[in-house]
């Protein structure tokens, strides 16, 4: 769901690059990470009305996915694990997850696992896989460590990675995760 690809993949491909190609490519580089940031992820304004807007469908999703106990992970285009029907979701079941992806505006899916105490649901991811960032809402079974008023202004001590959260209503929060 990131969008850009893993710096090894650009490297492997590049044919042996003068010194003025270099700079260029890592000058391209350090613009598109500079685009990494939660500059360009929904606002947490607009991430609360479709909430409310569509309550009843987060609901609904937190069900199935609860439900679908051995699954991990459905994106637009993956699960985990890899054969869903292996763990009893065939590929109608899959088809529902995605239209309501689709309808609530989750281009990541909704991702938890083991007993599920905290599940994701993602609205947007942007960056590397080392070093990225993504947002979107949370079901939590328990009030997560770092909860904040806004997380569109939210800066951790020191600019590290962390993963904060803003409560919405009983169990659910919005989230919002930076790797540096």
């Amino acid at each position: 769901m990131k969008n850009f690809p893993p710096v090894g993949l650009l490297r492997s491909g590049l044919p042996a690059a003068t010194p003025l190609r270099g700079r260029v490519l890592a000058a391209l580089l350090l613009l598109a990470l500079a685009g990494c940031g939660s500059g360009s992820h929904p606002s947490d304004k607009k991430l609360i009305e479709n909430f409310q807007t569509h309550k009843a469908a987060f609901d609904q999703l937190l069900r199935m996915f609860l439900a679908d106990k051995g699954l991990g992970r459905v994106g637009e285009d993956f699960t985990r694990p890899e054969n869903a029907s292996s763990v009893g979701v065939n590929a109608e079941g899959l088809k529902a997850y995605r239209r309501l992806f689709e309808r609530l505006g989750l281009k990541g899916g909704v991702e938890g696992y083991d007993e599920k105490d905290i599940v994701l649901f993602y609205a947007s991811a942007e960056g590397l896989s080392v070093s990225g960032s993504s947002k979107g809402y949370a079901y939590c079974k328990q009030r997560p460590p770092l909860v904040v008023e806004d997380l569109d202004s939210y800066k951790s001590p020191g600019d590290k990675s962390f993963t904060a959260f803003r409560h919405l209503e009983g169990n659910w929060y919005l989230f919002f995760e930076r790797e540096d």
